[in-house]
């Protein structure tokens, strides 16, 4: 989709007003567009909500998760039916490039507050990302395959070192240095897309034919979505 996604900040309406005006936003979207919800609670009753009055018909994408304030983009899928898990996370990770491609683009041209506040974003969705691997995608997967020391002990280790760069952006960001921030979030990007790269091509494809039929799988992306 060109350009930004809308905002819709419900934090001021009624309550009772909430959910019915964010489903009305959403159906009136065209198919691949989205929008940015904004609310002052965690957001997963309304998560729950789509899963069952919009199923397969939506994605669902954290850009920020603070105490009072959360922020999440709702878009409608392309197509409609059932997620796999390959792509449900390809589709993520090919969200947190494009994120990480605008905050290369603003640093270099030195609008680092703009450029930190949008490395935010992608770092609260890659954060996200990895929480949702280790907590849902990979226990499955070792439950189902009884393989513990195989691919995913592999991408542990790569989480660790990803997490470790993502903090070292932070750091550098906060010195307004075009050339320090710049090198710092080319490192955590070309780890990312060699690690992203390996669980495409190994780890989804074998955890959507190991969890069984086209049900399961969507099952399994309900809840990585809910992580």
């Amino acid at each position: 989709m060109a350009g930004r996604a809308r905002t819709l900040d419900v934090r001021r309406m009624a309550v009772a007003r909430r959910h019915p005006e964010i489903f009305r936003v959403f159906d009136s979207l065209d198919l691949g567009d989205a929008f940015v919800v904004v609310v002052d609670h965690d957001p997963k009753p309304l998560l729950y909500q789509f899963q069952m009055e919009r199923p397969g018909r939506f994605e669902w994408a954290v850009l920020e998760a603070e105490a009072d304030r959360f922020r999440v983009e709702i878009r409608r899928r392309g197509r409609e039916g059932p997620h796999s898990v390959k792509e449900f996370l390809q589709n993520d990770h090919r969200r947190l490039s494009a994120v990480f491609s605008e905050v290369a683009r603003l640093l270099a041209v030195g609008s680092f507050r703009e450029g930190g506040r949008r490395f935010a974003e992608g770092a609260c969705g890659l954060d996200w990302h990895i929480n949702a691997e280790e907590r849902v995608l990979f226990p499955t997967f070792e439950a189902v395959t009884g393989e513990t020391n195989g691919p995913t002990a592999v991408l542990r280790a790569e989480h660790l070192e990803i997490r470790r760069l993502m903090e070292s952006v932070r750091t550098v960001l906060g010195l307004t240095d075009a050339h320090s921030s710049g090198e710092a979030l080319r490192r955590l990007v070309a780890t990312v897309s060699a690690h992203s790269g390996g669980e495409v091509r190994v780890l989804y494809s074998m955890a959507d034919h190991a969890v069984g039929g086209e049900r399961d799988r969507d099952d399994l992306v309900r809840r990585l979505q809910a992580c």
